[in-house]
């Protein structure tokens, strides 16, 4: 079924239709890419957030490794240790606090397994810096030496190591979602610009077909009007519309013929009396000519 054998009515109401779905369709993809955009947003900050946490956990871990080496170095001197030992167990107290944390939040597979070796290499290095210190209060300064340089140092390189390469695997998550959170904002927006000029191309060939649906018949009903006024009969009218302007056209034409038949009546009619005038206008020519012949007898038989 072609556009034009819809009603008018009909018509501009499947326009706006398409219009309105068009703009409901706009506004759902706008809606679906803000949550993504805030999904990204809120994994960003997420994976921040944890890289911060695995930064201070560094820190404190570092921090209490200089503080058990200058603990140390001074062996085991009385005042050092009053002084570094609240200190190491305070931030240690932290340290945990902050491994739980991790725990908790981290749930990839690769987190999860460097968190198993971050607490393994932890649980070394307590071991190993509880034996150099009891060696230390022995006053076994040789062996103590020989634990610090061979075990202490050593498993503090890999607990710190193994933090570091945690820290930087959380720091490659943000810079992963920061990219796929900039992915996704350009993606929403190359489809919201696309969907909307792809409404307003459809909205304007919609207005352009419904316009021209109205007005072209109007035209020709206004051409037609304007020449039977004219007294011109023999303009066409032909239509196979079905909505309300094919039933103006079809009126005109209809009156077209009507008028057609009336002038054809009128001039038969005139036609008629025209013939009769001049029957009757040939009959008295005939019967005057038959008086004056008359009359012409008369005389001739008076005289």
């Amino acid at each position: 079924m072609s556009f034009h054998q819809f009603k008018v009515g009909h018509r501009l109401g499947l326009g706006f239709l398409s219009v309105l779905v068009l703009l409901l369709a706009v506004t759902a993809l706008g809606w679906s890419g803000l949550r993504a955009t805030q999904a990204a947003t809120e994994r960003v900050i997420h994976l921040e957030h944890l890289a911060s946490v695995t930064e201070e956990w560094a820190a404190g871990t570092t921090l209490n490794i200089s503080r058990a080496l200058a603990v140390a170095k001074s062996r085991a001197d009385p005042e050092v240790d009053a002084y570094f030992k609240p200190l190491i167990a305070q931030t240690s107290t932290r340290i945990s606090e902050l491994q739980k944390t991790l725990e908790a939040e981290i749930t990839s597979a690769e987190g999860k397994a460097l968190l198993a070796k971050i607490s393994t290499v932890r649980g070394e290095y307590i071991a190993v810096r509880k034996t150099f210190f009891d060696a230390l209060k022995t006053g076994d300064l040789v062996a103590a030496n020989q634990i610090l340089a061979s075990q202490v140092l050593p498993a503090a390189d890999r607990y710190s190591g193994a933090q570091n390469e945690m820290l930087a695997a959380q720091r490659s998550l943000v810079q992963a979602a920061m990219a796929d959170s900039a992915r996704t904002v350009s993606r929403n927006v190359t489809w919201l610009v696309t969907l909307a000029a792809l409404a307003v191309v459809v909205a304007s060939l919609l207005a352009w077909r419904i316009t021209r649906s109205v007005t072209v018949p109007v035209h020709q009903a206004v051409v037609i009007a304007s020449a039977v006024a004219d007294g011109n009969l023999s303009v066409p009218v032909q239509t196979d519309r079905k909505d309300e302007l094919g039933d103006l056209l079809n009126a005109l034409g209809a009156m077209k013929n009507s008028l057609i038949q009336t002038v054809s009546q009128v001039r038969s009619a005139t036609d008629s009396i025209n013939t009769a005038s001049v029957e009757i206008a040939s009959g008295n020519q005939d019967l005057s000519a038959r008086t004056e012949q008359a009359a012409s007898n008369l005389q001739e038989t008076a005289a």
